[in-house]
């Protein structure tokens, strides 16, 4: 009896040793399990075509720079690639005279955003600075291909040389209309007070005799014309015919000028020219030819 108890509680101990040691291995699986949770949990997310590509183009060595436009200049084709370097790969080309925008650099190169939205590098020397030419494009009269159809004001000053000698301050006005793109018509009238220190007599015999005051007005038409219409800065000439009254006498005329205008707005531009004027002087018995010749300036006004 006493052996059959000992033998079953043997039996019993060593059943429950048994039990025991093989707990640990029951249920492994909820242990891997976990570990392999807290590892995806902890692990970086993967890694992206278009990741991969923002990664290449801003290396470390790169730093940014103020957004910009830039044209490629100096080649027909240029090459793109996918780093600051010949080492990297081409990624896309770009054409003479194409304007890009830039927003980093790393050394020479300077990285840059095509128009399809990918991105990469090129190098500085088939870079340059882009000027829109629109900034210096000049309008003097908005809405119209050119000036004419305009109306013009020009009250002017200046100086009026008698014979080319005798000076007198010189006041006036013109009013012109642009016929064509180069072509206007101009009337203008003039007054002057000349001091004439010679005479025809003078002139014949070699006599000095004393100076003669008179006052001298004139008035005339003709064709102005552009030589370079539509510019800021415009060369013209003008020829007119018209008379010129002095000492109670109308002398017919003809005259012949140069001048620039410059336009300082839409609307406005500085003029000056000279002009000479050629009649006939003197009296009934002696007759003579002369240049008087005309220096004048104002605002001239488009309206």
């Amino acid at each position: 009896m006493v052996r059959r108890l000992a033998c079953l509680v043997l039996v019993v101990w060593t059943a429950a040793a048994v039990a025991q040691e093989s707990a640990p291995w029951e249920n492994p699986a909820p242990q891997i399990e976990t570990n392999v949770d807290n590892d995806a949990a902890l692990a970086p997310p993967p890694t992206t075509d278009a990741d991969a590509a923002v990664t290449a183009a801003t290396p470390a060595d790169s730093v940014n720079i103020p957004s910009a436009l830039v044209e490629v200049v100096g080649t027909p084709v240029g090459i793109v690639r996918s780093g600051p370097g010949t080492q990297h790969a081409i990624v896309a080309t770009v054409h003479e005279g194409d304007v890009l925008r830039i927003d980093a650099r790393s050394g020479a190169w300077y990285h840059l955003r095509l128009a399809d939205d990918r991105s990469g590098w090129m190098h500085e020397d088939l870079l340059r600075t882009y000027t829109d030419p629109r900034k210096f494009q000049f309008a003097p009269d908005p809405g119209r291909p050119s000036r004419m159809r305009s109306f013009h004001f020009m009250p002017f000053g200046g100086q009026y040389a008698a014979d080319r000698e005798d000076n007198g301050l010189l006041i006036g006005a013109r009013l012109g209309y642009s016929l064509t793109r180069r072509f206007a018509f101009e009337a203008g009238a003039g007054f002057t007070r000349v001091v004439r220190t010679t005479y025809v007599l003078e002139r014949i015999y070699g006599l000095r005799l004393e100076e003669e005051s008179f006052e001298l007005f004139f008035y005339e038409a003709g064709l102005s014309a552009d030589l370079l219409p539509g510019r800021r800065v415009t060369p013209f000439m003008t020829v007119g015919l018209g008379a010129s009254v002095l000492n109670a006498a109308v002398e017919p005329t003809y005259a012949i000028g140069l001048g620039t205008k410059v336009f300082l707005s839409q609307r406005t531009a500085m003029r000056w020219e000279v002009r000479d004027h050629r009649l006939k002087g003197g009296n009934q018995f002696t007759r003579f030819s002369g240049d008087n010749l005309e220096f004048s300036g104002g605002i001239e006004l488009l309206f």
